[in-house]
């Protein structure tokens, strides 16, 4: 009872960490993210509780947020208050049209940063993507 409630998540982003986890969610998240199965429950949760909603699949109702965990990019698939699987974002993006994007979301940095809690200047560094390099978003291509 000493715990105070956290604090609700910012504007447009959603805490799932109340969600049930499924044994094959908890297995993908060491599996993928390197993380001691004793530290994996407490940590995926940590995750979950900023994330932003990717889309929708329409045929079965699962939901698609995209959370952060030590700086890389994490999709979480929820369906009915559970949490099925964890993917990476490479192995996450080929579906994006399943959940009703044709294209990553624009201006994916700004989401990155407000995701990993860092002000509009982003003074911390941005979190790895697991992306091929590439086109930085929001940056021109032609040098100034």
């Amino acid at each position: 009872m000493s715990e105070a409630p956290s604090p609700p998540p910012p504007k447009g982003q959603r805490d799932y960490s109340g969600v049930r986890l499924t044994r094959h969610a908890i297995e993908r998240f060491v599996e993928r993210f390197h993380v001691p199965v004793p530290d994996a429950e407490p940590a995926l949760r940590e995750s979950l509780s900023r994330t932003r909603r990717l889309g929708r699949n329409r045929e079965n109702g699962a939901v698609a947020v995209l959370g952060l965990h030590r700086g890389k990019m994490l999709v979480a698939i929820l369906q009915d208050a559970s949490c099925l699987t964890v993917l990476t974002w490479p192995l996450f993006e080929p579906r994006l049209p399943e959940f009703g994007r044709a294209r990553l979301p624009r201006k994916r940095g700004r989401m990155l940063r407000r995701l990993a809690g860092e002000s509009e200047t982003g003074e911390a560094p941005m979190p790895d993507d697991g992306a091929p390099p590439g086109r930085e978003p929001g940056r021109g291509g032609a040098a100034s």
